[in-house]
């Protein structure tokens, strides 16, 4: 590299620092591996989100690293000196405020006669059969196929290491029966206004079927975002304008949280990704994440060897849900269950209902690793115990029920299951309470 880079360490990784415009300007030339991030999405962070749209160039709702240098070589057209976006403030605040509000009358503006036959031209294409795929219903179409997209093509992803030929059967997805109900409305309304106009009436759908409901609606997609633009031109020159604000006031930061992850590591800044703060079970939590699969997310978790509890989040006073992941640094992991509830406040400081709806399980600790396996014994040594114990008082009651003449019978039973309490439950009392105490003062130590 020509360039002479700075680093500091964060992670258990070096980094690549931005102190100054020659840093941006050099983008180009560092290394691929050394960027943080290669791809973001455009939603779930708290960040300009206009400034995201802008920046995602074809509008798939991720920003890789080619539209991050695209981004550097507009402001190098532009001829911006890239010191100030360093500095950039309220000047370009107000700036910014006039663009907006000349965009707002350009909107007013009655379109010209050839952007008139533009659009009629482009609505007229909207109408034929390979576009219109479900007639008049396919916009409503598409949207239940985006609704469904993210958790079918994770149930279709292959595993990492899944040989090139294999004897097992391919997935194939219920359309109907079997359905996970977090999404069963959603699969149905799919089905219903996806898969039957393109395959007709399915009970199932193979991986190969869902690759031709998606194909099927890229004519669709493809004529959405051609729509033409009124007063182009003018439009353009606004949005140019608006660009290059938006790149001054926000690019650095952006860049903190892409090529390098500085406000990660900062405690007196908080991340893009970082949606709010979780408290719950006595823990306040800070690495929350908004989710858009859990599925998904969840399967590449599990190799991180990381602990992280998902949440659904709610506020019955606005109808409003989300999904969030937390990752658990610290402490005992043991009560962080399904179902268990807490509070998430978000970064505008309004406050969610939130409920556990799934746990990867990781040790936090070398406590916590240490007592692992112990507690897993324990709990294993429960559930037997339990199990005995109700097979046991199912038996004394069915000959109590019967009529039967065995009292005896039954109080054995019963006392076999107090047996096996005393076996599950004395080797774990004596391992807490060593018989080298007296009694008295382990009644005390309880």
């Amino acid at each position: 590299m020509s360039y002479s880079w700075k680093w500091f360490r964060a992670g258990r990784m070096h980094q690549a620092s931005l102190k100054c415009g020659a840093d941006i300007a050099a983008l180009a030339e560092l290394d691929r591996k050394q960027w943080i991030a290669l791809s973001m999405p455009t939603t779930g962070v708290r960040f300009d989100l206009r400034m995201l749209e802008l920046m995602d160039t074809d509008h798939d709702g991720r920003i890789r690293t080619p539209e991050v240098l695209a981004a550097i070589d507009f402001l190098k057209a532009k001829n911006v000196d890239f010191d100030s976006l360093f500095t950039a403030g309220e000047a370009e605040e107000k700036a910014l405020a006039d663009v907006t509000a000349k965009q707002a009358d350009l909107a007013a503006l009655a379109p010209s006669d050839a952007d008139k036959k533009a659009l009629a031209d482009w609505e007229a294409q909207g109408k034929t059969p390979e576009v219109a795929v479900a007639g008049d219903a396919t916009a409503d179409a598409n949207a239940a196929l985006a609704a469904v997209e993210p958790v079918v093509d994770a149930f279709f992803l292959p595993p990492e290491d899944m040989p090139l030929v294999t004897e097992e059967a391919d997935k194939v997805l219920p359309l109907k029966d079997h359905l996970n109900p977090k999404h069963l409305e959603a699969i149905l309304a799919f089905a219903e206004k996806c898969v039957k106009p393109v395959l007709g009436e399915k009970d199932s759908l193979t991986r190969m079927e869902w690759k031709k409901v998606k194909g099927a609606f890229a004519p669709y997609r493809a004529w959405v975002a051609a729509k033409p633009v009124m007063n182009a031109g003018k439009k353009g020159e606004l949005d140019d304008e608006e660009r290059v604000l938006r790149y001054r006031l926000h690019l650095v930061e952006f860049l903190e949280n892409y090529v390098n992850m500085r406000r990660l590591y900062d405690l007196k800044e908080l991340a893009v990704f970082q949606t709010g703060t979780l408290r719950i079970d006595a823990k306040e939590m800070n690495l929350c994440f908004h989710v858009e699969s859990e599925a998904a997310h969840s399967a590449l978790v599990e190799k991180s060897n990381c602990c992280v509890i998902y949440l659904k989040l709610s506020r019955p006073s606005e109808g409003a849900t989300r999904q969030i992941c937390a990752v658990v640094t610290a402490g005992a992991v043991a009560q962080l269950y399904v179902g268990r509830n807490g509070v998430f406040y978000d970064r505008d400081g309004k406050d969610w209902d939130a409920v556990v709806t799934k746990v990867v399980e990781a040790q936090v600790s070398l406590a916590e690793a240490f007592w692992a396996p112990w507690r897993k014994l324990g709990e294993g040594i429960a559930a037997a115990v339990k199990k005995f114990l109700g097979d046991k008082q199912a038996a004394a009651q069915k000959n109590v029920e019967a009529g039967t003449q065995n009292a005896q019978a039954g109080g054995a039973a019963m006392a076999s299951s107090v047996a096996a309490i005393g076996i599950g439950v004395g080797p774990r009392f004596r391992s807490r309470f060593p018989s080298s105490r007296s009694s008295s003062s382990c009644r005390s130590r309880a």
